[in-house]
């Protein structure tokens, strides 16, 4: 591809746009979009239903509304500890901060698959700084 960052950002937002309206999506997608010096980012496997995504690894921030992640593929840019989740025979303090198609937001590791118990998912970095 050519051209400069910044204009490739830019073509990647306009994308981004099209692909929003064209599927009826009230969400704004510029967030979604990385930035280019952003880290390698990781596929991981969401295995529940419904899970919420907030916008910090923390209940204190509540789920974004009317965004839930099912079963499905999602980006993983990075993970960090946070409030401990538990579901079940699963408990993990880690927090995956994910895209699935809109904004950017955190999810317990506890619903992505590959992971142990109070353990980061592998090949997802631990490095806080890739989030941005």
């Amino acid at each position: 591809m050519t051209g400069s960052p910044t204009k490739r950002l830019s073509r990647l937002r306009r994308t981004s746009f099209a692909a929003a309206a064209a599927c009826g999506a009230g969400l704004s997608l510029v967030a979604a979009a990385p930035s280019p010096q952003a880290a390698d980012t990781t596929r991981v496997y969401v295995w529940a239903s419904d899970v919420n995504m907030r916008a910090c690894s923390s209940f204190s921030c509540p789920p974004y509304s009317g965004i839930k992640v099912s079963r499905m593929n999602v980006t993983a840019y990075c993970q960090s500890t946070g409030d401990t989740v538990r579901d079940g025979q699963y408990v993990n303090n880690y927090w995956v901060q994910v895209d699935a198609g809109g904004p950017r937001g955190w999810i317990s590791a506890v619903y992505v698959s590959g992971g142990v118990n109070w353990g980061p998912i592998p090949g997802v970095s631990e490095n806080f700084e890739d989030c941005f």
